[in-house]
């Protein structure tokens, strides 16, 4: 029986220290009313397994999640690789959970695409971006601007002597190629094979990728690290074993995995990461000697 009784104890975690509501934040890849709304089974299902509110914010640039989490003000946020990078360079006390996968046998990771109207004959290559309007994303976004510039640099071309606009989202990088704003722009894969595609804000074949980048690393869950450890080691443990489609049915929260939203693409959950996959992040931050970087 001892041995029952240990388990039974450290099943009872003192919840004596722990905040009254738990605040969830991601970097936004589409607009702040869309996010809320596909990371509700994500807030619902976390809420059930600590027992108490959980609050999402979409933030509306990257800049913000990054200095909220600094603050500590965000809890948990789902970042993207150079985001991440760039919230613990700049202090957060924060640590990678896991990394977002397709599949539950997928490896994370994903890439940048270079990106023109199809229509368009005098773009085939990435050195053809030089003294064309450009569209990034954000300033610390990794698919959307850091990877891309390491890109420009490569063929020569300095993107601060170019003509930039930083559109917000990965979907209005690509929207914003594909409606003439931009005559060329950078997004991630996915958003421009599919995503775009499925919500009918883009036709298929409307836009030709003419550049990819090397893989990047997944992007992170990230944890704030300053709240009673029993709290850190209960939501990494929850977003490494039931936050992905099998768990969200098991918990009743999905009815089946075959439209069960986890976050705000197709993902299917997540899986174990750690820091140091974003050492290459970092290598390219130092190569491209970026400003952004710091």
């Amino acid at each position: 029986t001892s041995l029952k009784a240990t388990s039974a104890a450290a099943s009872k975690v003192d919840k004596s220290k722990w905040p009254t509501k738990f605040i969830v934040c991601a970097v936004p890849s589409e607009n702040a009313a869309s996010m809320t709304l596909k990371y509700k089974n994500f807030v619902d299902a976390l809420s059930k397994e600590i027992g108490m509110p959980v609050e999402f914010y979409a933030a509306t640039d990257y800049a913000g999640i990054i200095e909220a989490q600094v603050a500590g003000r965000v809890d948990l946020a789902f970042y993207g690789p150079f985001s991440y990078v760039l919230a613990k360079a700049r202090g957060a006390k924060i640590d990678v959970v896991g990394s977002a996968v397709a599949t539950p046998t997928a490896k994370p990771g994903y890439f940048s695409y270079g990106i023109t109207k199809s229509s368009r004959a005098d773009v085939t290559k990435l050195a053809d971006f030089k003294g064309k309007k450009i569209c990034f994303v954000d300033p610390a976004s990794t698919s959307g601007y850091l990877y891309p510039n390491a890109g420009l640099l490569s063929v020569g071309i300095d993107a601060t002597k170019e003509s930039t606009v930083y559109a917000g989202g990965h979907d209005s990088s690509a929207l914003s190629v594909n409606r003439g704003t931009c005559d060329v722009g950078f997004a991630y894969d996915t958003m421009v094979d599919s995503q775009l595609i499925e919500k009918g804000d883009l036709k298929a074949g409307e836009l030709k990728v003419v550049w990819k980048s090397g893989e990047i690393a997944g992007s992170p869950m990230a944890i704030r690290l300053d709240m009673p450890k029993s709290l850190v080691d209960t939501v990494k443990t929850f977003v490494v074993k039931k936050a992905n489609k099998t768990g969200f049915v098991a918990m009743g929260i999905c009815a089946t995995e075959a439209n069960c939203q986890v976050i705000e693409d197709k993902s299917w959950g997540f899986v174990p990461y750690s820091d140091k996959e974003y050492d290459g992040v970092r290598q390219v931050c130092e190569a491209t000697k970026s400003s952004k970087c710091r």
